[in-house]
């Protein structure tokens, strides 16, 4: 299976999955789903920046979804694209967006002024750790819906960090809930529940255990993480540099 028909094979998974989120910031609490479809592919994989790949621009995004997945459309088709190595570690990446999905992120209001270098348009930035990268997700909103519903989101984007950090100066939320939902079987996973840490952080018999069981709180065991990677990649570099 090549690269193309196995990160389209990845996310065929989600598309039978939803996320919801409750975050907070200032005492307001927000509420979101994030689900995914056939279209969503051609954004997240990169295939929109093959400007030169006329197989991949010309059709609906959802039929050169299906056409991938019908093996019309292979990876031989797209490597040869002058453009394909900047999209290389996104199709990657594609491959493993459930994991990333499923593992501890920060979660950040996106304000687009504030990096002006790009043009991604976003309302929330996800940041992870992953392996060894930092991973940026962007979350839009499908359509504006009335306040009174949970809205529902699309990844815009994702890619891992190279030398810009998008989170930089962008106001962070503290991740409350966080629930997968199969939508054919109707399983629910709840991943994060925060006020059952802080509950049994209440419990604990002695102020070592409390910090202990305080430090499976999401945004601490994503900050460590990061703050690892972020240091071993200062240490590769200083390595190479002296060498």
């Amino acid at each position: 299976m090549d690269l193309l028909k196995k990160s389209a094979v990845e996310f065929d998974k989600l598309l039978s999955t939803v996320y919801y989120f409750e975050i907070a910031r200032k005492n307001v609490m927000k509420k979101f789903m994030l689900n995914f479809k056939p279209e969503d592919f051609h954004h997240i994989s990169g295939l929109h920046k093959l400007a030169d790949i006329g197989l991949v621009q010309t059709a609906a995004r959802g039929k050169i979804y299906n056409a991938i997945m019908d093996n019309l459309i292979t990876f031989s088709d797209i490597s040869i694209s002058k453009y394909y190595p900047m999209i290389s570690d996104r199709m990657k990446l594609v491959c493993q967006m459930e994991n990333v999905l499923d593992s501890n992120q920060i979660v950040f209001k996106y304000l687009e002024k504030t990096n002006k270098f790009s043009r991604i348009e976003a309302d929330y930035l996800f940041e992870n750790a992953h392996k060894m990268d930092i991973i940026y997700i962007f979350l839009s909103e499908r359509m504006k819906m009335d306040k009174s519903e949970c809205p529902i989101m699309c990844c815009r984007s994702c890619f891992p960090m190279d030398k810009v950090d998008y989170s930089k100066n962008q106001p962070s939320y503290t991740l409350l809930k966080k629930v997968k939902i199969d939508t054919i079987t109707g399983n629910k996973i709840l991943q994060y529940d925060r006020s059952k840490i802080i509950e049994e952080s209440k419990k604990a018999v002695s102020e070592s255990e409390r910090k202990s069981i305080l430090q499976q709180l999401n945004e601490k065991k994503a900050q460590q993480a990061i703050s690892d990677i972020l240091s071993e990649k200062r240490r590769k570099q200083q390595d190479h540099t002296r060498f």
